[in-house]
């Protein structure tokens, strides 16, 4: 009983942090939310514009790699969706729509044949050619951390300069899908061989690299010779700065540091609604956060322990305090809105995940220890702490730089972690790379084998019949939802805040996107 309390105690104090705030004029932490103070500030403030010869991003960690088929994260791909070009890219309905590719035709159920666009540059000078594209095809088929989007291909032959044809090993209903990735990035092949080892990227994208300062900040600038002027970018150059604190975010855009904040914390919000200088932008997302278990390693090797998580944490404490209410919670392993969901059954239900612990053999007093990385997943982490402890488990939080979390987090050492996934439009671009024993090693972190979801995927992913795919992902989603890899937590808004003056500020349900088109 003394633990309960102490644990509804804790959640309180977070509730209450968020909802009390601190008073001076910046605010000192990410409570600071006072309406009056925000509103006098608003009004002693002049809009201050930005001029186009450079537009400042605020990102919230730094990227990974230069290297486009070396990372997976958001950050890294908003670097390099500038640098590079992919063969198709979502348009903010979410939808496919030809890049570099000119035509593209489907012979049979497994081959694609693409034309691509003549006259495309090269940063270096050089003009892209099939030879390139299918050169960056198949590197993308051999790298541990991207190979789950283009795991189906099963060949890529040049036909002609500007042609190419990809062979897949079975019917592949997500291909056009796949080719929006930032991991099948065109590059080309001379430099990709070369020895520079992606210190100097080369792409044909709106903007070239100038320099990465790690963990500080990414210079970019803009490519004159960009192959479809109407996407071209507008700034001279765009600068990603790398500030990992939310309300250090929020300060950086009021004071004129810079432009936009890609990631806005919900908590913020109101003082963005109430600066008249600046503007606050919103739209549902496939944004997607979790508590994943490490399923190799006691105790959530043993399913009932994994399940018994399901009951145990609260998820609308977390959302509140995580998100001040701005998403959903979740009820499966992605959003509602995926093909084929199936909602679970768990509830927040301590007393249940108590019973089903003791039916498991766990005794009270069990050490855990919880990875997570960034404010707002610290956060999550706390709450979860505290609901743990309401069922006799004692966990410790060990908090880690970005970089750092994913190679951590992908150690087998790992027990449970606070991590996020941004959907792609098909589903199997999610539950391929999180659920497939293939990925063991880059994105399954629960390092979860079911041989029974491994069939079904692939299956999934070959049934060109619509209302069949929903049918095989509705019994992906309920074998899931028994075996618990994850405690799905909650679906987020995408929240952006930018200088009232600034243009070009496109949301999708991917987040911030098109960055090119930002100016004044």
């Amino acid at each position: 009983m003394f633990k309960k309390f102490i644990s509804v105690f804790l959640v309180s104090i977070l509730v209450l942090g968020i909802a009390v705030g601190c008073t001076s004029d910046q605010g000192d932490g990410p409570e600071n939310a006072d309406d009056t103070n925000t509103e006098v500030a608003a009004e002693n403030e002049e809009l201050v514009e930005g001029d186009n010869s450079e537009i400042k991003v605020a990102i919230v960690a730094d990227i990974v790699s230069l290297d486009p088929q070396g990372h997976n994260d958001v950050e890294s791909m908003r670097v390099s969706n500038l640098v590079f070009d992919t063969l198709f890219k979502l348009d903010e309905n979410f939808e496919a729509q030809p890049n570099l590719v000119e035509d593209w035709s489907q012979p049979s159920p497994k081959e694609w044949e693409l034309k691509i666009k003549e006259g495309v540059i090269f940063h270096d000078g050089t003009e892209m050619t099939a030879e390139d594209v299918a050169y960056s095809l198949e590197r993308s088929k051999e790298s541990p951390v991207v190979q789950h989007v283009l795991e189906q291909v099963e060949q890529v032959e040049v036909i002609d300069d500007y042609s190419v044809r990809v062979t897949t090993k079975e019917p592949f209903a997500p291909f056009l899908n796949a080719l929006v990735h930032a991991g099948v990035s065109i590059f080309p092949k001379e430099y990709a061989e070369s020895t520079d080892d992606w210190k100097n990227p080369i792409g044909s994208g709106p903007y070239k690299f100038v320099e990465w300062v790690s963990g500080d900040r990414v210079v970019l600038e803009k490519n004159e010779n960009y192959h479809n002027e109407e996407e071209a970018g507008i700034a001279e150059n765009i600068v990603f700065r790398v500030i990992p604190e939310g309300t250090s975010r929020t300060i950086a855009l009021e004071t004129g540091e810079v432009d936009i904040v890609a990631i806005l914390e919900a908590m913020d919000a109101p003082k963005i609604e109430n600066n008249d200088n600046l503007e606050l932008y919103t739209i549902p997302s496939t944004s997607f956060s979790y508590l994943g278990m490490n399923t190799e390693k006691p105790p959530f090797d043993n399913v009932l322990v994994r399940q018994a998580m399901n009951y145990a944490i609260d998820k609308e404490s977390i959302l509140k305090i995580a998100l001040e209410d701005a998403g959903v919670v979740a009820t499966s392993m992605t959003a509602d809105s995926m093909l084929g969901h199936v909602p679970s059954d768990y509830s927040y239900d301590p007393e249940k995940a108590r019973e089903i612990l003791d039916e498991a053999g766990v005794e009270d007093g069990l050490e855990i220890a919880i990875w997570a990385s960034g404010d707002r997943r610290e956060r999550i982490a706390q709450v979860t702490q505290a609901n743990l402890m309401d069922v006799g488990i004692d966990a410790k939080i060990e908090m880690y730089e970005w970089g750092a979390f994913l190679d951590a987090t992908n150690s087998g050492n790992q027990e449970m972690f606070v991590l996020g996934w941004t959907s792609n439009p098909d589903v199997d671009a999610t539950l391929t790379p999180q659920f497939s024993e293939n990925s063991i090693g880059a994105q399954n972190r629960a390092r979860y084998v079911n041989e029974e979801v491994e069939r079904l995927l692939v299956e999934g992913r070959s049934e060109l019949d619509p209302e069949k795919r929903v049918e095989i992902y509705n019994e992906i989603y309920e074998i899931l939802n028994e075996d618990s890899p994850w405690v799905p937590l909650y679906v987020e808004n995408n929240i952006a805040a930018a200088n009232k003056g600034l243009k070009g500020v496109t949301l999708n349900a991917q987040g911030l996107i098109d960055v090119y088109k930002l100016h004044y």
